[in-house]
């Protein structure tokens, strides 16, 4: 940084590096779960990266409160999870054995009740 700590052009081009390597193949994981899934009631679903804590968030959200608890019940949760896991996997983000996730399952019901429909807010 400059005198005045303003960020100079190179260091803006590498805090745009690492904010892609972060978000290496997030968009692949994401889409690999709502093609694979997205027929069985998912709406929307988010994958996040924490350099903080070099973890990943992989946030899904159904329709209803109602299916969230059936995909519970199914199976369904434990197969969206083996199916994240494999794909983070194969965009590179290591073994599935050492990667450290945090799923949530909830539902747009919640988002729109709790948030006033604002998803960005409820990630938080």
């Amino acid at each position: 940084m400059s005198r005045n700590n303003v960020p100079s052009q190179k260091d803006f081009a590498r805090a745009k590096a690492a904010m892609r390597k972060d978000d290496q193949g997030l968009a692949d994981v994401r889409r690999k779960i709502m093609n694979e899934f997205g027929s069985r009631g998912i709406r929307q679903v988010f994958t996040l990266y924490s350099r903080a804590t070099n973890s990943f968030g992989v946030f899904v959200f159904f329709q209803s409160n109602t299916e969230v608890a059936s995909a519970h019940e199914s199976g369904l949760v434990s197969e969206i999870e083996g199916a994240a896991l494999q794909a983070l996997e194969e965009v590179g983000r290591g073994p599935k054995s050492s990667i450290d996730v945090r799923f949530e399952f909830d539902s747009d019901e919640n988002v729109q009740m709790g948030f006033a429909g604002d998803y960005s807010r409820r990630l938080r």
